[in-house]
């Protein structure tokens, strides 16, 4: 597929913004599997399908899936730029006697070029929400997978505005106090990194126009920040959450099942295609 000029421009501009945030608890494996276990597993069992070729952006989760996808015959790329977690996937690899379908790349991601159209599966768990302009990120993603490719993408992102107003506004007395809250808020450095993130429904319309998004899913609430604490910060306090961290689980599954308060997910996953764009003209 022949580049623009107007893609090379928009990766250029696009540089990281952000460390891991929140998902700093990725590096506790115990608390790993209790908030991401399900939706690992279930990512593995889809990815394994079909696919021969795997593009996987970041090894936040310690390589698992990309090790996962190695022993399952897979011919994985990693790009990661920390070269100590690439060193520790090829180990594992090479134990597990598949580490030579590995090859990695200790880079950032925007800083590598792909033949395009040279996978069949592109796999961003952790790695996409730290880049200034995702949708950029997804349009080089869909270069570099083959017409009928398949893309997974985890992030953190931000409620709708509206839907987050309307959710505060039905708690009794907020509607008085509202206006000059919602003005001190956005003043608070918490509010402001809340704000930094992309609004959920925005962002699904807008891959929307790269991708065919198959299905979405919007997952957790208080527990991350549980997580983060249980997982980063030792003594009393982390104790105490990592006590809190079942508590925490059940609290969001009870928020999410109401339809009101389910855009307050602070989470999104969506599963994509890309579609052979018989008839149009593929949005790069």
């Amino acid at each position: 597929m022949v580049r623009t000029m107007r893609s090379i421009e928009e990766e250029a501009r696009v540089h990281r913004v952000t460390g891991p945030g929140l998902d700093a608890f990725l590096d506790d494996a115990a608390v790993t599997e209790a908030l991401e276990g399900p939706l690992l597993a279930e990512l593995l069992t889809w990815a394994k399908d079909g696919t021969r070729r795997a593009l996987v952006v970041g090894l936040e989760d310690h390589g698992r899936i990309a090790l996962e996808l190695l022993k399952a015959k897979v011919f994985v790329t990693v790009v990661e730029p920390d070269a100590r977690r690439i060193a520790l996937l090829q180990a594992a690899a090479d134990q597990a006697k598949c580490g030579i379908a590995l090859n990695a790349y200790a880079s950032d991601y925007m800083k590598r070029e792909f033949a395009s159209g040279g996978f069949d599966l592109a796999i961003f768990f952790s790695a996409m929400g730290r880049y200034s302009e995702p949708v950029v990120i997804l349009k080089k993603a869909a270069r570099e997978l083959r017409a009928g490719g398949r893309i997974f993408v985890r992030m953190r992102v931000r409620p709708p505005t509206g839907a987050m107003s309307r959710a505060l506004l039905r708690i009794p007395g907020v509607a008085k106090v509202y206006p000059k809250a919602s003005e001190l808020a956005v003043r608070l450095p918490g509010v402001a990194t809340l704000l930094a993130l992309p609004d959920a429904d925005v962002l699904i319309e807008e891959a929307g126009e790269v991708f065919k998004v198959e299905r979405t899913e919007r997952y957790h609430v208080l527990a991350p920040i549980v997580a983060w604490l249980a997982a980063v910060k030792g003594g009393a306090l982390g104790r105490a959450a990592a006590r809190a961290l079942p508590l925490a689980l059940k609290a969001d599954a009870a928020i999410l099942r109401s339809g009101a308060m389910r855009p307050l997910a602070s989470y999104l996953v969506f599963y994509g295609a890309k579609e052979l764009q018989l008839g149009k003209t593929f949005r790069l």
